[in-house]
């Protein structure tokens, strides 16, 4: 009977060694998405970038609805 104790208690430490090692892996992974969360943009693209960002310039279609 303490045979079989002992090697439940070897699985149990494996097991508990390997929760271990998988929640450093996740607590490193966390820790590296909060890093970059507050990390500026490395390139916004051609979406984000230029004066037509946001109503400037004219409509679309060139006719202003004061000249209509």
């Amino acid at each position: 009977m303490s045979e079989l104790g002992a090697r439940l208690e070897e699985k149990r430490r494996a097991i508990e060694a390997q929760k271990r090692r998988i929640e450093a892996i996740f607590a490193k992974h966390r820790q590296r998405l909060g890093k970059s969360a507050f990390l500026p943009p490395s390139d916004p693209g051609p979406c984000c970038s230029g004066p037509s960002r946001g109503g400037g310039g004219p409509p679309a279609g060139g006719v202003h609805a004061a000249g209509v």
